[in-house]
């Protein structure tokens, strides 16, 4: 077993700083795994109980029956370094490491991060400074956060790896809002030992994922992040990343929240047009990109067409459709044909963009539009715009253009 393996599909568990109140945050891990109905062997450590949650709690790692394949730390800072070596010295494979005050904190806190690094000695690290981690594929939680917490979370395809826990929570709440399904769900933290390009070189081959979405304040490695990057690609997969730190200001801000550095932004373009990573140009890209990927629906060329109600938001499209590199092309004698057999004196059928804003929103008329596109050879994509306030049916769209195309 992979150290990554070892994180994402442990066997064994130990739960340093356990408590037997699961309403407390150093309850809930024990709680989660068993409501998730985790199989393999959990070991409460904490010497001032003999048992919690029907589980015989130790007073230390040295009292473990066996070495487990992962150490999930909730010990503050001060007894954090302490704790990890106890693991380590049992033959623990990772431990995932919930305290805050190391890298993120200063001098003082850098210099307690590498001491934590030299007492994790071969044992891998995650952490510290994360809210941990979710197998949602095997109903794996590995975490004491609340946002984490819930008993019905969408399965899906989309990976989420997140430099920071709180903005993992809040992508994970508007998902699940929207019906957006993970696969796995992973916050790195201050990323002592283990980075975002050691969980994405894994997710190439985890045949559960089929698109990665990262939010990152900072590529530490980029030797590392371009060949992980490449093994996803290769796989057949796609990359969506959000990159913070584009102005002085953020920038500055990654370095007091994780300790990040975030680097000039022109390079970032640079290696993520390289290798072929998409880039997410605002917050809600990040959620809207991957979930359009993981229908595995990609367009076969750049002809896009577009359909509308409003003459305005038209122009709003096809003003981005050429920024992406994208084409509009006129529909195809046949196609042109087809559209102005529908008799619409109103509406403008034979030219693109499709104007329907006279002859009002009306199902019928979408239906049939949208028939006559996806039968025509002129286009590869179609966008739709249909205000909800004049368009009462489910046949609603919206379409967000993605590039590049295979």
């Amino acid at each position: 077993m992979t150290t990554i393996q070892a994180i994402l599909n442990p066997k064994s568990v130990a739960v340093v700083g356990a408590s037997n109140d699961p309403a407390k945050l150093t309850g809930r891990p024990i709680a989660y795994l068993q409501e998730q109905g985790f199989d393999g062997d959990i070991y409460p450590i904490n010497p001032r109980y003999d048992e919690i949650a029907g589980l015989t709690c130790y007073g230390s790692a040295g009292d473990l029956p066996q070495a487990p394949d992962l150490g999930l730390v909730l010990v503050g800072a001060n007894r954090v370094i302490d704790a990890v070596r106890d693991l380590s010295a049992m033959g623990t494979k990772a431990a995932v490491v919930l305290a805050s005050g190391f890298g993120e904190a200063g001098e003082e806190g850098r210099a307690r991060q590498e001491q934590l690094r030299e007492a994790a000695g071969e044992m891998r690290l995650l952490g510290p400074n994360t809210i941990g981690l979710v197998n949602i594929t095997d109903k794996i939680p590995l975490t004491a956060s609340g946002a984490m917490e819930s008993d019905n979370f969408p399965e899906g395809s989309v990976a989420l790896l997140s430099q920071s826990g709180g903005i993992l929570g809040s992508l994970l709440s508007r998902a699940v809002a929207r019906g957006i399904g993970f696969s796995k769900l992973v916050a790195t933290g201050n990323e002592a030992d283990l980075e975002v390009s050691d969980f994405l070189g894994a997710l190439a081959e985890d045949d559960a994922t089929q698109v990665v979405a990262l939010y990152l304040e900072t590529i530490r490695n980029v030797s590392k992040f371009r060949e992980a990057a490449a093994r996803v690609i290769a796989a057949g997969k796609s990359i969506v990343a959000y990159k913070v730190g584009r102005s002085e200001s953020g920038a500055q801000s990654a370095v007091s929240h994780t300790g990040a550095l975030a680097g000039a932004d022109e390079v970032y373009d640079a290696l993520f047009a390289q290798l072929g990573v998409i880039r997410a140009q605002t917050f809600a890209d990040l959620l809207d990109i991957p979930a359009a990927l993981a229908q595995g629906r990609r367009m076969k060329g750049p002809r896009v067409a577009i359909v509308t109600s409003t003459g305005g938001a038209a122009t709003v499209v096809a003003d981005n459709v050429g920024l992406m590199g994208l084409e509009m092309p006129k529909p195809d004698k046949e196609t042109s044909e087809k559209l102005l057999a529908l008799e619409l004196k109103e509406a403008e059928l034979d030219r693109n963009p499709i104007d329907v804003t006279l002859a009002g929103l009306r199902p019928d008329l979408f239906r049939s539009i949208l028939k006559i596109l996806a039968e025509s050879p002129s286009f590869d994509a179609i966008v739709v715009v249909a205000t909800r306030r004049r368009l009462p049916s489910r046949i609603w769209l919206r379409s967000r253009c993605l590039n590049p195309w295979p």
